[in-house]
């Protein structure tokens, strides 16, 4: 299974992928013992540093957070016996004067911004959340196979593997596999499963990946892709790391970054409207082809729910949209879907109907997100009578806040 704690970028704003396999399942033994053997250096590595690099296909530029994919220099010390099993780590864009670093050395952790000379701390194995957006420099597949765990009876089961060929990568020979591992979850109407297509380049000299592209194909929208195409170079295995690489020392001159509200709620993205803003107008047509404007629904409380048929989180959250579509009809409440960033222009209006959703959906919203300046979905919003802003929330959090500012919209005059 994926380790959410490192994937933490590309799940309540992006949903896992999803592309359809076209080869044929087959497993050729030469392929699978070069895979095998490169799953097992991986897992034994005490030490690793490298350069990784990291591009997207399939997913709206505006999901991805700043700077995501740019090259980084990433070492690391690992550890057994943790959640997360890291003993050190460090990651920096390459380049003598990084804009940004991030090191942890086993206490304390610090990500350090060279631009704004500022600086942000913690302890313990809170550094995953410190390192924040920059959550996705770090080389995904490297760590998720050294933490995996292959006893887990729910771990996806290798289908196929094949030899693709060979390839010079960064200097290394490297021997090419296309594989296929397959997952299952739930029963009866909820099973779905998951495919993992990775094709991986592993260098004949230390059996690590040179190269990784992943695909991910999910049985309940087999036709949606993203594709993500990983470059390693550079790569040292088990190398003596100086300790001044994990040095947690504030630089000179530089100032602590302003924490949070302990009672905001954790990590969510600026709007450009914040609540007691006006709400901004838009006129949008519904599945049904009928016109709706924000101006038409003053004197109503309002709930848009921005989301996409290729978001996992947004479709989570849509039967509790309706549910809450359904407990507040008589009560002055209009709940509308906003459908963003769809690569088919009947994608939305086939999957409501599939699912049976019967509160409306507005089509091609993009617009009205970037005028909320919205860069992660699910995101809801609630608009007060008056057409003020009375909630945000960026990802789907649970019904009980949301029916709370809905119910102190609905009472207020």
């Amino acid at each position: 299974m994926r380790n959410p704690a490192i994937i933490s970028v590309l799940t309540s704003t992006t949903a896992l992928a999803v592309a359809s396999a076209t080869w044929a399942q087959q497993i050729d033994e030469a392929a699978k013992a070069t895979y095998e053997k490169g799953i097992a250096a991986v897992r034994s590595l005490k030490s690793l540093q490298l350069d990784s690099a990291m591009t997207v296909t399939g997913v709206p530029a505006e999901m991805l957070p700043p700077g995501f994919g740019a090259p980084v220099t990433f070492a690391v010390e690992f550890v057994a016996g943790k959640q997360i099993p890291l003993a050190r780590m460090f990651v920096a864009p390459n380049g003598a004067t990084p804009e940004w670093r991030c090191a942890y050395d086993g206490k304390d952790a610090i990500l350090v911004d060279n631009a704004t000379k500022e600086f942000q701390t913690s302890d313990g194995d809170m550094w995953i959340f410190v390192l924040g957006q920059h959550m996705s420099s770090l080389p995904q597949w490297l760590l998720e196979t050294q933490m995996s765990d292959p006893s887990d009876p729910e771990a996806p089961k290798l289908t196929s593997a094949t030899t693709v060929g060979t390839e010079t990568l960064d200097g290394a020979e490297c021997t090419v596999v296309k594989v296929e591992r397959v997952a299952s979850f739930g029963e009866g109407d909820e099973a779905e499963s998951m495919t993992f297509t990775e094709t991986i380049a592993f260098a004949n000299s230390d059996s690590l990946p040179r190269r990784v592209e992943a695909v991910t194909t999910a049985s309940s929208q087999p036709t949606e892709a993203m594709s993500m195409l990983s470059t390693y170079t550079a790569v040292k295995a088990n190398p003596a790391l100086e300790s001044a690489m994990f040095n947690t020392t504030a630089p000179e001159g530089f100032k602590k970054a302003a924490e949070p509200d302990a009672g905001a709620e954790m990590s969510q993205p600026e709007l450009k409207f914040k609540v007691g803003d006006a709400a901004p107008e838009f006129t949008l047509k519904s599945i049904a082809g009928e016109e709706v404007s924000l101006a038409s629904l003053k004197g109503k409380v309002v709930l848009l729910d921005f989301w996409a048929t290729w978001c996992g989180p947004c479709k989570a959250a849509m039967p509790e949209m309706q549910k809450i579509a359904d407990d507040y009809k008589d009560k002055g409440v209009a709940v509308y879907g906003i459908n963003v960033w769809e690569k088919k222009e009947d994608a939305a209006k086939k999957y409501i109907e599939s699912k049976g959703f019967t509160y409306p959906t507005l089509l091609s919203g993009d617009d009205l997100a970037k005028q909320y300046g919205i860069t992660g979905i699910p995101t809801l919003v609630v608009i007060g009578k008056d057409g003020k802003i009375t909630k945000t929330e960026v990802g789907f959090g649970g019904a009980e806040a949301l029916r709370k500012a809905i119910d102190e919209a609905v009472a207020a005059q």
